[in-house]
């Protein structure tokens, strides 16, 4: 007897507990007879309605050939005209590794990472070589313009950010601290600590020919002692912290401070720069397949967490990282081979 015929007469029979297993029966019989193609494509239609992973396409994300083009444009600069540089504030907050001028910044790759520094160096460069096509150039002259510029934007910006700006000792301060760096953020020190930095600010401000009247010096350093007084001392420790963490980045990257920058180191030599822009340019046309699976030995990269060739030339740290340069010079002789 097949099993349906018996599930009817189960039926016809009035047992309900029958019919019950017999209709269970019957779904596991449909179920278990099925064709076994049917049962594999059920499976399949399963599993393909599962969301599959798929992994992200290598983009890249290099930086604009204009900055590439101005970080060269700025070391030929301050390797063609370095007496430009020389007595030219640098308004970048580079000042506090021991940066005297623009010039310091290019004895390095520091001003390759840094707008306001190459800015600064481009600016005055176009402004001499104006003048020498009308005549003498004035390298006093081209200089004060740039930094007449330059203070005032950052006074204006110093205005907004720091209290009692429109008082005696305000205006004073401004005056005084922008001739040769940013104003230094009240927050540095704590009051008691701030008489030792100012005797040094004195003493640089007399070496450099800068030093402001008596009565403008007194009033600076009056604002300077007011405001720091109103800082919390955590607020403080919180600011000198972050300092410290920028000035170890400093050294990690440009060498000890205790050398770096002086009379001895000489202009970087402007051809890295070069080297730089056409290595950048040299992976525009690699694959970002090939540049995404070849890791990177630049200890700068590492240390951001940038493992491949492709996440350090996105990260921009493959601009004053050599051995990103040259891991990129290496792809594209390879791939010249293929």
């Amino acid at each position: 007897m097949s099993l349906e015929r018996a599930c009817r007469r189960a039926s016809g029979g009035g047992g309900i507990k029958m019919l019950a297993v017999c209709v269970l029966a019957c779904a596991l019989f449909a179920c278990n007879s099925a064709p076994a193609a049917e049962k594999d494509t059920a499976i399949n239609v399963a599993r393909d309605s599962e969301p599959v992973q798929v992994e992200p396409v290598p983009q890249k994300q290099f930086p604009p050939q204009d900055h590439l083009n101005k970080i060269v444009a700025s070391y030929n600069v301050a390797n063609e005209y370095p007496e430009l540089l020389t007595e030219l504030p640098c308004y970048c907050p580079c000042e506090l590794y021991g940066h005297g001028g623009v010039i310091d910044c290019h004895r390095s790759q520091h001003a390759a990472m840094c707008n306001i520094c190459m800015d600064e160096a481009i600016e005055v460069g176009q402004i001499y070589q104006q003048q020498l096509a009308t005549g003498a150039g004035d390298i006093a002259s081209a200089q004060g313009q740039v930094k007449d510029r330059y203070r005032r934007a950052l006074v204006a910006q110093t205005a907004q950010q720091f209290p009692m700006m429109n008082t005696q000792q305000g205006q004073a301060f401004l005056q005084a601290c922008s001739d040769c760096h940013q104003p230094p953020v009240p927050a540095l020190h704590l009051p008691s600590d701030w008489d030792a930095s100012l005797a040094r600010m004195e003493q640089y401000a007399h070496g450099k020919g800068a030093m402001q009247t008596d009565q403008v010096w007194q009033a600076a350093t009056e604002y300077i002692k007011t405001i720091s007084a109103q800082v919390p001392a955590s607020t403080v420790a919180q600011y000198r912290q972050s300092l410290e963490a920028t000035v170890e980045h400093l050294k990690h990257a440009e060498g000890d401070a205790a050398y770096y920058p002086s009379v001895r180191d000489p202009v970087l030599d402007p051809d890295w720069a070069q080297r730089m822009a056409a290595a950048y340019n040299a992976a525009r046309q690699l694959p970002a397949e090939v540049l995404a699976s070849t890791p990177t030995n630049c200890r700068e990269c590492l240390d951001a967490g940038n493992s491949t060739v492709l996440a350090c030339l996105n990260s921009m740290q493959a601009i004053t990282c050599e051995t990103a340069i040259e891991e990129v010079e290496k792809l594209v002789a390879e791939q010249g081979q293929d």
